[in-house]
Order: C-alpha cells, then sequence, then structure tokens
C-alpha cells in the first residue's frame, strides 16, 4: 500500500527524538515502532486513510487525546492500553510522559485491502473509536508486535510480522463485531440503564415520583426517555410502576395487621380511593377482597 500517513510527533524540547523509530510495509499493513527519549513532553497528531492501531506501553504525568467529537480523553498509566481509530477520523492531544523507557506500536492497514482479503464486507462503514481499550486476545497479538519491532537487532523474519500484523487486524474486526453484538436494540435503554431505572423505581414505590425524576437518572430527556423504555419494557413509564406498586401493595396485604390506608401510603397513592380503585382496575376486585381471598 502507498505510505501510511504516520502518527504525527511534535516534540516541545528540541532535543528530544525518539530513540528509536522502526517501520515495517507489506501489502495492506504497515507497523511503527517508537521509543521515546526522555523530557518527551510532546504534541501528536493523526489523520489518514488507513485504519490506526495502537498498543501504548506510556505512563503519562499528564496529557489528553481527541478523537473527532469524542470527549477528550485524559492520560494516565497506559500499560497494556491500545487505541483503535478507523479510516477517515483523526486524533490529536498532546503527552507528558514520566520518566521511565516510554514506547509505543503502531500498526496502519489499508479497509480496501485487507477487508476484501479478510472477508469482512462492509466493516469500513461500521466501524468505532476505541480510546485506552483492552481486549486479551488483540493484547497478545500486539505484544508480541511490539517484541518482534523493538529488538535490538531488528532480526524478526518478515513472514513473521507480516502475519502479526494481518492478524492484529483481524482481531480488531472481531472484537468491533463483538462489541455491536452487545449493543442494545435502536431506542432501548441498555442492560445498565434497566439496572438503575428499576432500582430506582424499587428503592422509591412509596414515593410519588415523575417523569423527570425516572429519566435523570439515566441521562435522558423525558421523551427519549418514555421512548426508550416503552421500546425496552413493552409498557409505558407509569404503568410499569403501577404494576409495580400493586405487587407491592399484594405484599403487604398478606400482613393482617397492617391497614389499607398504611399500605396506599406504603406504595405511593395520595389516597386510599385511589389506591382502591387503580388495585380493582388491575386485580378485578377491592383490596379489601383482595385481602380476605389470601
Amino acid at each position: 500500500m502507498p505510505h501510511a500517513d504516520s502518527l504525527e510527533l511534535e516534540f516541545r524540547q528540541p532535543e528530544a527524538e525518539p530513540v528509536i523509530n522502526r517501520s515495517s510495509q507489506w501489502r495492506g499493513v504497515q507497523v511503527e515502532f517508537s521509543r521515546l527519549r526522555l523530557p518527551a513532553e510532546y504534541e501528536f497528531n493523526w489523520n489518514g486513510s488507513t485504519h490506526y492501531l495502537a498498543l501504548h506501553d506510556l505512563v503519562l504525568a499528564d496529557g489528553e487525546m481527541f478523537v473527532d467529537d469524542v470527549p477528550p480523553t485524559p492520560g494516565g498509566d497506559l500499560r497494556n492500553k491500545m487505541t483503535f481509530v478507523p479510516a477517515a477520523c483523526g486524533l490529536r492531544g498532546w503527552a507528558k510522559p514520566v520518566p521511565r523507557q516510554n514506547t509505543f506500536t503502531v500498526v496502519y492497514f489499508d479497509p480496501a485491502v485487507l477487508e476484501q482479503e479478510l472477508q469482512i464486507e462492509g466493516a469500513a462503514s461500521t466501524l468505532q473509536p476505541h480510546i485506552y481499550f483492552n481486549e486479551p486476545d488483540l493484547l497478545s497479538t500486539m505484544k508480541k508486535l511490539e517484541s518482534a519491532m523493538s529488538g535490538a537487532d531488528f532480526s524478526t523474519s518478515t513472514l513473521y510480522a507480516e502475519t502479526l500484523g494481518l492478524v492484529a487486524a483481524l482481531e480488531m474486526f472481531r472484537f468491533q463485531s463483538a462489541l455491536e453484538k452487545q449493543q442494545p436494540r435502536p431506542g432501548t435503554l441498555t442492560a445498565a440503564q434497566q439496572r438503575i431505572v428499576q432500582d430506582f423505581i424499587e428503592d422509591n414505590l412509596s414515593a410519588d415520583f415523575g417523569l423527570d425524576d425516572l429519566a435523570s437518572v439515566v441521562g435522558l430527556s423525558r421523551y427519549h426517555f418514555s421512548r426508550c423504555f416503552k421500546a425496552t419494557f413493552g409498557m409505558p413509564p407509569h404503568r410499569f410502576v403501577t404494576g409495580r406498586k400493586i405487587d407491592k401493595a399484594r405484599e403487604m396485604l398478606s400482613q393482617p395487621n397492617v391497614s389499607i390506608a398504611e399500605i396506599a401510603s406504603g406504595t405511593g397513592f395520595n389516597s386510599v380511593a385511589n389506591f382502591s380503585r387503580t388495585f380493582r382496575e388491575l386485580q378485578g376486585m377491592s383490596p379489601s377482597d383482595f385481602r380476605r381471598v389470601v
């Protein structure tokens, strides 16, 4: 492939340059390895036509990374962390490494070549950036590639290094595919949001809370929350909450020493009449009749 649009480093101290900066290139794949000399505070920038996959062996005293519209990501201990940026996206930022041997290994792979060769149709349209992530299989491959590129005599065979580059590309595609399968259906609450909402409801069954209270716990507007909630649970929020309140009321009705008024109050109804009417609508009998049956 044509030479990749490599990551550009601009050091803030003129004497700071990479101690080692190696690059190897094969059809569809290019690999770079850099080891930094201290002090090595630097700014970085990349915007290319290839996919970008980096393994960091860095510990940063300070720094930030920006990838298109993704919120800025602070630095820190980035050992064994990876970053993936798909083609046509861009990344930039700055870094202040701590005094240690800091390195990074970058694989650039050409989507036009590898997606056809690896038989992954349409992957370029679905790939998303991932900043400072970890995935065991991909990490293992990237560590092997790092070792191959960083050797003192740089004697690794071309076949071995090229194979590792291809495997890294394939495992990155597989990682992305696995993440997509875990994503919720469009317009639904995520699994984490479902847990948060359900926990809030269970903890507040005795309260008279509103839609705004529910939407705020997962950071959505009332409109979007209502749509997502119904798509997730098959009913609007008010019906779900009312059903849980009546479930709690049924449990309380099995306790003969608890009055109907106490049950109405304990399940968040503003009056006994309102509680009794709602209970009858859902259970087909009054609370008193239900208590006699159970």
